[in-house]
């Protein structure tokens, strides 16, 4: 399908969100959000008069618990393939990731006592991906002009869809209503905000994060400036 067709709709899945790229009978899902609303996936496919099986990939930005909520269930429901990065293939085939690091004074309490209390609060339930992206994945072969590419920073192997210059990035960029886009955790920081600027240097325009609101690049390279003086 041409590219001017391609709709991209971000839905709030729980606390996160899950993109729907419609694209007939080639479409993707990226993320399935948090646990329990499987039967949003099911309104939205008839919303946009698609079948189960017109879903042909789902993508995981990341395998954090709240992106992959609904993962085995939609897998089953429409026999699309699922693609993760290879540093994190194996956290979602043994469904456990490390709570990633904490940003601030709270966020930093909170991983520390997580991993000592509950240490797989922030993992996945286990599922085997069908696909790899070992660095870039080209979607031209789903029938989309747009790619997966590395983003770590989050997490080892978060990833994101580059659509021309429009960036769905999973929690590589979050934004919430109280201005923060920095995400709150972050296993690397130093590293997300080099990925920050890979970014900006390809000249991506608009964001879909993970949580949150699509913004603008301008919004994004303003909170860049302040955690490039605290962290760099």
């Amino acid at each position: 399908m041409n590219e001017t067709n391609l709709k991209i709709i971000s839905t709030r899945v729980g606390y996160s969100n899950s993109i729907l790229l419609v694209n007939g009978s080639n479409s993707i899902i990226i993320d399935t959000g948090v646990r329990g609303y499987f039967h949003n996936f099911k309104t939205q496919l008839n919303q946009f008069n698609l079948k189960p099986t017109d879903i042909k990939l789902i993508i995981l930005t990341h395998t954090h618990y709240d992106h992959t909520g609904n993962l085995r269930p939609l897998a089953e429901l429409t026999g699309a393939k699922v693609l993760v990065h290879k540093n994190e293939f194996e956290n979602l085939k043994n469904g456990f990731i490390k709570i990633p690091t904490g940003q601030g004074t709270y966020s930093r309490l909170i991983s520390k006592l997580g991993r000592i209390v509950y240490p797989k609060y922030a993992s996945p339930k286990p599922f085997v991906a069908n696909l790899i992206n070992e660095n870039e994945f080209d979607l031209r072969e789903f029938g989309i002009e747009g790619k997966i590419i590395s983003t770590p920073g989050h997490t080892e192997g978060s990833q994101s869809v580059l659509l021309g210059k429009i960036l769905i990035s999973g929690d590589t960029f979050i934004n919430l209503p109280n201005g923060i886009i920095f995400p709150h955790f972050a296993n690397n920081p130093k590293m997300l905000l080099e990925t920050w600027q890979k970014l900006f240097d390809m000249g991506i325009e608009e964001i879909y994060p993970g949580h949150g609101k699509p913004l603008q690049v301008e919004k994004a390279m303003e909170e860049f400036e302040r955690w490039r003086k605290r962290i760099i």
